[in-house]
């Protein structure tokens, strides 16, 4: 599928900030499951924007820029050619073992509860790939989707509360699948809800996160608890991490104490139909 995206974050500081420094993971990776045709990223102020790739191998620019700055626009746009590889990541560079993402962070730590609802979740798995699969449907049935936070809380919150935006339902799922030994991690990225037709739009939800796990024999597979579908050819993959905040699409560090607003917003089309949020 051939989709087109067009990112778009807002910011306005007040009082005008008198320098800012950002980093942003915007520009998305090749792979089997996606092809990036085109791609670029652009602000509306003068500023040096530097690119280079982090620890886990996304791209990463660093945008530096003089003020006083009242508002910043910073648009990535371009084009992806997706493929449906049932779920499976294939032709990605991996610069660690999947072991490295046991790892419990902060916003992907398990309690107790959690930990007891996932093994209850696996008991009727009679095969690997079926684990993270059965965690996939328990963390959809058991949370109810809602429109994102600012930012994103904990998978322990977010299981205390019974409801949580795409980002945190895979919180939950990675927690949950670390805390019986599967390898899982976050991933950032957009996806082109099915409309009418054979068309492909966006909402504002379709700036998203889901999770990938690790089965052996097979790799890295991508699970959409929100949707309760793993990764498909809607899906464009942006960035990965041990949890959202080393994935995220824009992290912002002003250099003094100004309040920030901040619109994102998303517009993916197939063809020529098109429902920007």
């Amino acid at each position: 599928m051939r989709i087109s995206i067009r990112h778009i974050i807002t910011q306005e500081f007040t009082p005008p900030a008198r320098s800012v420094i950002q980093l942003m993971r915007l520009r998305p990776r090749a792979c089997e499951s996606q092809s990036v045709m085109s791609w670029s990223i652009d602000a509306d102020v003068d500023c040096q924007m530097r690119e280079q790739q982090d620890a886990f191998g996304n791209f990463v620019q660093t945008l530096d820029a003089d003020g006083p700055l009242q508002k910043l626009t910073v648009t990535a746009r371009g084009e992806v050619e997706t493929f449906d590889t049932a779920g499976v990541l294939r032709n990605e560079t991996e610069r660690f073992s999947p072991e490295v993402y046991l790892r419990d962070t902060d916003l992907t730590e398990a309690d107790p509860a959690l930990r007891k609802f996932a093994r209850e979740a696996i008991k009727g798995a009679k095969t690997e790939l079926d684990r993270p699969h059965f965690l996939m449907r328990a963390v959809n049935e058991a949370i109810a989707f809602e429109a994102a936070r600012k930012e994103p809380v904990s998978a322990i919150e977010v299981f205390k509360a019974k409801t949580g935006a795409s980002c945190e339902l895979a919180h939950v799922f990675i927690a949950a699948a670390r805390s019986v030994g599967a390898p899982a991690r976050f991933v950032s990225g957009y996806l082109a809800s099915e409309s009418d037709g054979a068309d492909r739009a966006a909402d504002a939800s379709d700036l998203r996160g889901w999770a990938e796990a690790y089965v052996e024999g097979l790799g890295w597979i991508g699970f959409d608890p929100s949707i309760c579908l793993c990764m498909h050819d809607g899906h464009v993959r942006l960035a990965v991490a041990l949890d959202y905040l080393g994935a995220a699409p824009l992290r912002v560090s002003p250099l003094l104490s100004a309040k920030r607003s901040m619109e994102a917003r998303a517009a993916i089309v197939q063809g020529q139909a098109q429902r920007q949020a």
